[in-house]
């Protein structure tokens, strides 16, 4: 169903009743909405548009007596057709962009940075999904020689995203020719992404390794430690801030079961994961609401989210969850233009 489908006068009293709803957390009856809302009708013509709106499963009723509040259809259409745009204010982009720094080399801080910010802005939880290492593009490597023959891995993809880890060696190598290693794998995997460059190694460790000179064996060694053990083919990395503002809602503190409920699906990240997952096919702004989550404990709940494309590949994911009951007007735009803010700064160096 469409919001075309709907009558004129039908749209305006779905738009009143969301954006009344939303505001008070009360259920709308059609007294409220002939004083409170800009609507040219009798309360009799908005009792039987009311009417006619929960028969076609947009609306419903707590309890017999009470107003009408929208269901997940209601707000589909609403967000679909029916919404306005509070587009972020100018405090609200410089807060924002306050985090975005060119001495922070670590993507994933500038994130975390705007995950939390937003988190503040809209009093709901912050998201932001890394994605696994073999979606992102190989640029660097370097390896920092340690004690007890161990070496320090540092893999720099081209999106900026820096991942660091310890590996054990066979051979206590000086740091001169680790820096050879390094040269060669630079120029061996360059334009690669990560999943590539952890096929390419395994396939030349199955070659026969008489015909590898010693650099050449040394490197595919290294490399071995540091791209393929212990590497996950998905491995996103999940950041939640401010969980605590969306179970300290109205919406959820008066029932302890649904506190419960959710407080045992924030702390399932992985199923955050894949609903996150889903917005990787898209450049736009991805909105689930309540059951559209597909997450057991999060029917009440709705995520507003997108995917960062830096030269044309996903960076990473980001966005806000909350009660159904959110200023969806205001926080879509926000999360729209805070993702296009760091795409921009993360290819330019530059706010936006």
């Amino acid at each position: 169903m469409e919001s075309t489908d709907l009558t004129f006068r039908s749209q305006e009293i779905l738009r009143a009743v969301v954006n009344l709803f939303v505001e008070t957390g009360e259920p709308v009856g059609s007294r409220t909405l002939s004083k409170r809302a800009p609507i040219a009708c009798s309360p009799a013509t908005i009792r039987n548009i009311l009417s006619d709106l929960a028969e076609a499963g947009l609306l419903t009723k707590p309890h017999v007596s009470a107003g009408r509040m929208p269901t997940d259809l209601g707000y589909r259409i609403y967000v679909n057709g029916l919404m306005g745009r509070h587009e972020p204010t100018a405090e609200e982009r410089l807060t924002i962009e306050a985090g975005y720094s060119r001495e922070i080399r670590q993507v994933e801080q500038i994130l975390a940075h705007a995950s939390r910010v937003l988190s503040e802005l809209t009093n709901q939880a912050g998201l932001v999904l890394l994605p696994g290492g073999g979606q992102l593009e190989f640029q660097h490597i370097e390896f920092i020689r340690m004690a007890g023959r161990q070496v320090l891995v540092v893999i720099v993809a081209k999106s900026g995203l820096v991942q660091t880890r310890i590996a054990a060696i066979e051979e206590d190598l000086l740091q001169e020719e680790l820096d050879r290693i390094s040269r060669y794998l630079n120029d061996e995997f360059k334009d690669l992404s990560l999943r590539e460059v952890r096929q390419k190694i395994v396939e030349r460790m199955r070659e026969d390794r008489d015909t590898f000179d010693q650099l050449y064996r040394r490197a595919l060694e290294l490399s071995r430690r540091a791209f393929v053990e212990g590497a996950e083919e998905g491995g996103e990395t999940l950041v939640v801030e401010g969980a605590s503002r969306v179970l300290s809602q109205p919406d959820f503190s008066g029932d302890v079961e649904k506190l419960r409920s959710l407080y045992r699906a924030f702390e399932e990240k992985n199923k955050l994961v894949q609903l996150l997952d889903r917005c990787l096919a898209s450049a736009e702004v991805a909105v689930f609401i309540g059951a559209e989550n597909q997450i057991e404990g999060m029917d009440d709940c709705s995520l507003v989210a997108r995917c960062l494309y830096v030269g044309g590949k996903p960076l990473g994911t980001i966005g806000v969850i909350g009660p159904k009951r959110m200023h969806y007007d205001r926080i879509i735009p926000l999360v729209d233009w805070t993702a296009d803010s760091l795409a921009q700064f993360i290819s330019h160096g530059e706010a936006r």
